[in-house]
């Protein structure tokens, strides 16, 4: 990875595949105004190369693999150091769940002026060829609708990077692929749907990235399963009742016959 940071522009190319609704995530302006931030301040780092977690990663209130259960794992490569890029692909299995990388592939928090993430990637994090050239993905505790992350470093100033948009099913919102020449970019959900319960992120940049001040907004309350519809509990009640009943019955009737010891 090549440690320069290059200025913000405004300027950004959407591309748009694999897309499961038409216009269901747009580009959004970057904001932290009322928003929780992602800094990565609330765990370990180092210099390179930086503290690894070969497990879940929590911070800021959500968590982070490399990527999900039921994504498939692939490889480029990378055109300047050699080294094999991740790339993400397929739908993952519900209820949508993190999945870590190998050890050592997984993830890393590194310090430069502050704390940011460093996806490792198959070359390993130890490698600098390979620092930062790995997918990330990140789950929330409830659906979200906008989310938005700054991207450090890098090879060149056109940084390609592809983010997948999940439910809490594993279904696919929306796949975005974006040419960031700004150093920060953001989504937000069509019509403000708090459906987005995680992202997957990873980069065809040929230096490598890695990712800082993660924003999204207030989770949705969780949807809690299992819980019985309003018929299914008057049915529940009755039963409840007539049980009693018969109870009651059966100990009247007990009652009249000889004592056991």
């Amino acid at each position: 990875m090549k440690f320069k940071m290059f200025a913000a522009s405004v300027a950004l190319t959407l591309g748009l595949s694999g897309v499961a609704q038409a216009a269901a995530i747009n580009i959004a302006g970057y904001s932290t105004v009322g928003r929780h931030v992602i800094d990565f301040e609330d765990v370990a780092g180092t210099n390179f190369p930086g503290t690894t977690y070969n497990g879940i990663l929590s911070s800021g209130g959500a968590t982070f693999a490399e990527r999900f259960e039921g994504q498939t794992l692939s490889f480029v490569t990378d055109n300047v150091t050699g080294a094999p890029l991740d790339v993400l692909s397929g739908t993952p299995a519900g209820p949508l769940t993190l999945a870590p990388g190998a050890a050592g592939r997984n993830l890393a928090i590194g310090t430069d002026s502050t704390k940011n993430l460093l996806p490792c990637g198959d070359y390993t994090c130890a490698d600098p060829n390979g620092y930062g050239e790995g997918s990330f993905a990140v789950l929330f505790s409830g659906g979200v609708s906008y989310f938005g992350m700054q991207q450090l470093f890098g090879h060149d100033t056109s940084k390609l990077t592809t983010l997948d948009f999940f439910n809490s099913s594993g279904g696919l919102i929306q796949r975005v692929t974006v040419n960031v020449t700004s150093s920060f970019v953001a989504f937000s959900r069509e019509g403000g749907v708090k459906d987005i319960a995680g992202v997957s992120v990873f980069t065809r940049d040929p230096g490598g990235l890695s990712y800082d001040n993660l924003v999204y907004d207030t989770p949705a309350a969780p949807v809690v399963t299992g819980v019985p519809e309003p018929a299914t509990w008057t049915l529940l009640i009755g039963g409840f009742g007539f049980a009693g009943t018969a109870l009651r019955r059966r100990r009247t009737f007990v009652g009249t016959g000889p004592a056991t010891v």
